[in-house]
């Protein structure tokens, strides 16, 4: 699948889940407490011309929905996050 020109591949990303925060009560969170989250990004892939490796560049953006009830510690306010990162792709099939 070449888009971008020999080896280049942009591809986008997204999800909904939940994220589970434990109890704790040293932490002063006295039950388990499950909250809605999702992320979106994308990112691009570069193949060297024999594609048996690459590298990848990725961005995720990331949500977590409040709770009212939640403890004050962690879920009273919607929380985001940003993750930038990067690796190395081996393709072990060709």
């Amino acid at each position: 699948m070449r888009i971008l020109g020999a080896g280049h591949i942009p591809y986008a990303t997204g999800g909904l889940g939940g994220l589970t925060m434990f109890e704790r009560p040293s932490l002063a969170i006295n039950s388990t407490e499950t909250f809605l989250m999702g992320n979106v990004g994308g990112g691009l892939k570069w193949y060297a011309p024999n594609y048996r490796w690459g590298v990848r560049g990725d961005y995720r953006f990331t949500y977590v929905w409040s709770n009212r009830d939640a403890p004050a510690f962690f879920g009273t306010d919607d929380r985001y996050g940003h993750r930038v990162y990067g690796g190395v792709i081996l393709n072990l099939t060709r």
